[in-house]
């Protein structure tokens, strides 16, 4: 049984662009909060209902003490929860690990769209790891301290602006950065290869892979190696980091995001939908 969880909602403050829900899915060490920033009021003002939600042991969701048991299959029961209480099949928006969970999500369950941000590819860890080891030994070694003490100033610098812009990682970023938290060694275990993705290309909905292009902690090479094996759209992004909802040029990846939505998800496509239904 899943634990309570952190749930924020927004319902669309003016006409409504499409039925579906956007539901955002966070990555490994944060929180719903980073949603909130921008993107949930965002994607609001643009017509979308918009949920974001703490997985469990994170943010203000129950199960903080036994936080390094959860699973990736028990973080699918928890979008599994949320989906469930929507009425409608979502667009689902997954940041790093947050992308993993919606890949594992649409093993078994349909959406109305996934958009894959700055992912954890379909393989795992493992290569993004082998790659940072290799080319970024000291941001290594500090994303291994930051799961091992948890957020301590002596690692903000590198690791800070390993995951926001330069013009951000020493201001308001480092309020961000305080906000980190350790993240289930299960749930890493399983990205490790302990629970791999079993995901076919023509069972996806619409999809959106969207990643940096200088992203030292999933590299862009890895961004398009998702898009290939999913045959998505590919959308790779000048001037941003890895935690692109909270960056300076947040909104270049939501109008990103957004545009490809009025391309993708007309509503046309959804009164069809719904007519096939009835």
């Amino acid at each position: 049984m899943s634990p309570e969880l952190e749930i924020f909602r927004r319902k669309p403050t003016g006409p409504r662009l499409c039925s579906h829900p956007i539901v955002f899915i966070h990555g490994a060490f944060t929180g719903a909060w980073c949603w909130n920033e921008h993107f949930l009021t965002y994607f609001a003002d643009k017509g979308f209902e918009t949920i974001s939600f703490s997985l469990r042991g994170h943010g203000g969701s129950g199960g903080r003490n036994v936080r390094s048991l959860a699973s990736i299959d028990d973080y699918v029961e928890d979008l599994e929860t949320v989906v469930d209480t929507l009425g409608q099949k979502p667009i689902l928006v997954g940041h790093s690990m947050g992308g993993y969970v919606v890949q594992k999500y649409l093993e078994k369950h349909p959406a109305r769209a996934a958009i894959l941000m700055a992912s954890v590819p379909p393989e795992g860890l493992l290569a993004t790891n082998a790659m940072m080891a290799m080319s970024q030994p000291d941001l290594f070694l500090q994303m291994f301290w930051l799961q091992a003490i948890g957020p301590h100033t002596l690692l903000r610098d590198r690791l800070g602006r390993a995951m926001l812009s330069s013009d951000i990682a020493s201001d308001e970023g480092m309020i961000y950065f305080g906000r980190l938290e350790t993240e289930s060694h299960r749930a890493l275990m399983d990205m490790a290869g302990t629970n791999p993705v079993f995901l076919s290309p023509t069972d996806l909905p619409p999809m959106l892979v969207i990643g940096a292009k200088r992203d030292e902690i999933v590299p862009s090479e890895l961004v398009h190696r998702t898009a290939v094996r999913y045959d998505a759209d590919c959308l790779l992004l000048d001037h941003i980091a890895h935690a692109m909802m909270l960056d300076t040029h947040w909104k270049k990846a939501a109008d990103s995001i957004l545009g490809w939505m009025k391309k993708n998800l007309a509503d046309k496509d959804d009164k069809a939908e719904d007519k096939d239904a009835a």
